[in-house]
């Protein structure tokens, strides 16, 4: 990759990170520095994970490694209560979190308690989130 630093946003607490992918080094800030839509991330005292734009379709950051997505993969996501489980099984990567405090906000499903998380498993199998996702 030409440029080793991505922009992401995180749209639930209005925040955007630079994400240096030789590094890893996480650099937050309040104000964006790219126009236009690089990518989304989550984070929690226990997880970093970035889904972002890339020539050959979405990509995932998660503890130091990037992962591309397709439709084959097994993604899952599991509520019980407020608690939360994501997974992708193909590449053993799990996230246990709880429920957004930010209910109500609904850019992707009908659904109301909808998150980074849910949005990726409602919508991998979709063509439109490959084009989003695509760098031309």
């Amino acid at each position: 990759m030409i440029n080793s630093i991505i922009e992401l946003s995180n749209v639930e607490i209005h925040e955007y990170c630079l994400l240096n992918l030789d590094t890893g080094d996480l650099t937050f800030t309040k104000t964006s520095r790219t126009p236009g839509f690089t990518g989304l991330y989550f984070k929690d005292d226990n997880n970093f994970f970035a889904i972002y734009p890339s020539k050959n379709g979405p990509m995932i950051y998660f503890k130091g490694k990037e992962y591309g997505i397709n439709k084959d993969l097994s993604i899952s996501l599991f509520k019980q209560g407020k608690s939360r489980k994501f997974k992708i099984s193909d590449y053993d990567i799990e996230i246990d979190y709880m429920e957004s405090p930010y209910i109500g906000f609904d850019s992707w499903s009908d659904e109301i308690d909808v998150d980074l998380f849910f949005m990726i498993e409602q919508r991998y199998k979709d063509e439109s989130f490959y084009e989003r996702y695509t760098l031309k």
